[in-house]
């Protein structure tokens, strides 16, 4: 009798490998987070997104055009806020960027997974003390490396689009699709905050949020949403009182 219901048992699908899970959280987000938060393995996937995010940036910056753009950014913003570049210090900064590839490469193997892991604190949290739920921390983790998905896509897109512009800048912002809009202005400046690429990690982190936390995903998208939206209008209307 016990052979007989063990053979009609159907047998566990088997979990999707670390390159499976990647490619499955952009294209079938729900069941991809469900096999993950059953057997969450963060590691691997936030190792492949600090790697492509390290390989795209170092070739960026190893580049002379890029070491151009690089320092073309940086005279700008200091005379956004008003400092005069002398020549001397036009040529300080140049010589700084003699090791801007290994820099800019080392700088997302360290920051991305501390980012990841604060990330996953502050939904964690927020989720424990707003809704009462519990969850593994490792799966949230888990959830919020997987989300790295997107910066892979992200870096695959900027980085050439970048090099072959000539301009070291954001290009998927709601102000650079609407250049009409008067520089320098509060609704420039707040829609200069809107990412695309963050509004599609957001969408997925409460994808996985919804799936860890057996919720819908519609409010938790809202909450973050609306939060981001509070953010970046607070920010558009300093950063257009200043001036900056």
């Amino acid at each position: 009798m016990t052979e007989e219901t063990d053979a009609a048992r159907p047998e566990a699908a088997p979990s999707p490998g670390l390159f499976g899970r990647l490619f499955g959280v952009l294209l079938s987000p729900r069941a991809t987070f469900a096999a993950i938060v059953d057997r969450p393995k963060p590691f691997g996937a936030l190792a492949v997104v600090c790697l492509c995010a390290a390989i795209a940036s170092g070739w960026l910056y190893s580049t002379e055009l890029g070491q151009q753009m690089i320092l073309a950014q940086q005279v700008e913003g200091m005379e956004s806020f008003g400092v005069t570049v002398t020549d001397e210090m036009y040529a300080q900064m140049a010589r700084g960027l003699e090791n801007a590839a290994y820099f800019s490469a080392v700088t997302p193997i360290v920051s991305l997974p501390i980012i990841t892991f604060i990330i996953a604190g502050l939904v964690w949290t927020a989720c424990y003390v707003i809704l009462g739920a519990h969850a593994p921390f490792k799966a949230m983790y888990a959830v919020v490396a997987h989300v790295g998905a997107v910066t892979i896509v992200q870096q695959l897109f900027t980085v050439p689009l970048n090099y072959a512009r000539g301009v070291m800048s954001v290009p998927t912002t709601l102000a650079a699709l609407l250049p009409m809009l008067d520089e320098g202005g509060f609704v420039h400046r707040t829609l200069g905050l809107v990412e695309l690429f963050a509004v599609w990690q957001m969408f997925l982190l409460a994808v996985g949020a919804g799936v860890l936390y057996k919720r819908r995903t519609g409010p938790i998208a809202a909450t973050f949403y609306g939060l981001y939206a509070a953010v970046a209008i607070a920010a558009g209307f300093i950063m257009s009182r200043l001036g900056g």
